[in-house]
């Protein structure tokens, strides 16, 4: 038997019929998102935030952010549409509950001493070099398989664990360390090429 029109297998519907009823302005968007994408959004923001109530509260940002943002947004592809809305929510959260001190760290702490003490302004120089950076790690992104940018981006732009990027990709954990650790030396050796990276 064939799925509704409009909806996947499991009765989940399609992308393209959930960004239709955002621009309908039909609350059951936000309802269709969160049966697809809901655990997915929820583990990107806990990754970042490490608690949960934090991470539903994230969620529920990310929902409304999703809200107002379409339309005008149209996305084709609604995953990474709301998972950078989810990351940009979380990376906030986590930034403020930093501010307040309620996530203890001897590392912030540590900064915060030396903030007392020196004050940083990147040079002409520094800010080229950062530019320069950008674009050699985005031109040797695009050079990679699908199977290799995928893993890069989740493991270090949404923060997923090396066992959930394995379970998307139906990978062992090995094969993920080993992209990955492979990925890190390949792109070692064209920023040392590019002169931006020096031991």
């Amino acid at each position: 038997m064939k799925p509704k029109q409009g909806y996947q297998e499991g009765g989940l519907l399609g992308d393209e019929k959930i960004v239709e009823l955002y621009w309908q302005r039909e609350e059951r968007a936000i309802e269709a998102t969160d049966r697809k994408y809901g655990k997915y959004l929820y583990t990107i923001a806990y990754h970042i935030v490490h608690d949960r109530l934090d991470s539903e509260e994230c969620l529920n940002d990310t929902y409304l952010g999703t809200w107002n943002s379409i339309p005008p947004a149209k996305p084709t592809l609604l995953q990474v549409f709301v998972s950078k809305i989810m990351r940009n929510v979380a990376v906030n959260r986590f930034k403020s509950n930093t501010a307040l001190k309620r996530i203890p760290s001897e590392l912030t702490r540590s900064l915060e001493e030396l903030d007392e003490c020196m004050a940083y302004s990147p040079t002409p120089e520094e800010e080229r070099v950062a530019s320069e950076t950008g674009r050699v790690i985005s031109e040797y992104l695009r050079g990679l398989r699908d199977r290799e940018a995928f893993a890069f981006i989740c493991r270090y732009y949404y923060s997923d664990t090396v066992v959930d990027i394995a379970s998307m990709l139906n990978v062992s954990r090995n094969t993920v360390f080993r992209d990955l650790a492979q990925i890190r030396n390949e792109l070692k050796e064209r920023l040392e090429k590019e002169g931006l990276w020096h031991e």
